[in-house]
């Protein structure tokens, strides 16, 4: 059987870095990546390069040929995409754009990672057939690349999620990492009661990912964890599993704070049609983070 070639872009973030490790380790893989910047994590098969240009994204697809592309990129950050709509089109569009024209010519496998801050957020569990009502720039444009991403390639499957874990030394902490090093340090935090939504471990979607790749699968599907909490929840139920006081969590409310860019109460995703389709179980609040602490040590190898 010869080797699947899996293309990562955006292999610097913290879910490329941990596609890089999950699709390494498997030695039926070949993998490349791409990101705009050198390369956090050792890897021969990587290709710095700008995905704005077109002529480079087509080179490249058309060099590697992957069996796969897991197509990670956006500009994440929501105060930024606010402050300038412009760099955050081109970083989460543009980029879209071109994958999904240069996969679609040689008929690669598409995964684009889009996010569940599509919605409302005034009811719970939404599914892949609610209609998006984004509240902010950031959300509009993740639902842009997921439409421009199926308008170019029809068989491109579109993947909403929420996730958390453990990322490169080089790349800036993420919420989970956040709570972990305030509690460790005895910092006190205070955390959302009235902010839900249903985080997945990075390593669990990687596995979920890996399903979807290898299956006949198009169009839109949530990976999400199975249970729904609060920002508050999850860091009480860190501190429970990391053995951290939780007295340095205070309670706080997203609708008596103000923020320079509206968020919406409720993020969560139903994940009723992947486990129909792929007969996979989704962790829980507990398992994603139990398995967040077995993964401890990457931080220390790599931090």
């Amino acid at each position: 059987m010869c080797a699947m070639k899996i293309l990562i872009t955006g292999s610097n973030g913290l879910l490329g870095s941990n596609l890089i490790r999950y699709y390494t380790a498997k030695n039926e893989n070949k993998v490349f990546a791409t990101s705009l910047s050198p390369s956090y994590t050792p890897l021969s098969n990587f290709t710095e390069g700008d995905l704005l240009d077109a002529v480079f994204v087509d080179r490249l697809i058309s060099d590697i040929r992957p069996d796969i592309i897991i197509n990670t990129v956006s500009l994440v950050n929501i105060e930024k995409c606010e402050e300038d709509p412009k760099l955050a089109s081109l970083l989460t569009v543009k980029t879209a754009e071109n994958i999904a024209r240069s996969a679609r010519q040689i008929g690669t496998r598409l995964i684009y990672i889009s996010t569940d801050h599509l919605f409302e957020g005034t009811k719970s569990f939404y599914s892949e057939e609610d209609e998006p009502e984004p509240v902010n720039v950031y959300g509009t444009l993740k639902y842009k690349a997921e439409s421009r991403t199926r308008d170019i390639y029809s068989d491109a499957v579109i993947v909403r999620t929420n996730f958390y874990g453990w990322s490169h030394s080089l790349h800036p902490p993420t919420f989970g990492e956040w709570v972990f090093d305030s509690l460790k340090h005895h910092r006190p935090i205070k955390l959302f009661t009235d902010y839900y939504f249903t985080p997945i471990e990075v390593t669990y979607l990687a596995e979920a990912l890996d399903n979807v790749a290898k299956s006949n699968f198009v169009g839109i599907i949530n990976i999400a964890g199975s249970q729904r909490c609060s920002k508050y929840e999850f860091g009480i139920a860190l501190a429970d599993v990391f053995q951290f006081d939780p007295g340095l969590i205070s309670k706080g409310k997203i609708e008596a704070t103000s923020f320079k860019v509206r968020r919406q109460k409720d993020l969560s995703l139903s994940t009723k049609k992947f486990k129909q389709i792929f007969n996979q179980k989704l962790p829980d609040l507990r398992e994603g983070l139990q398995r967040f602490y077995e993964n401890r040590g990457l931080l220390i190898q790599e931090k």
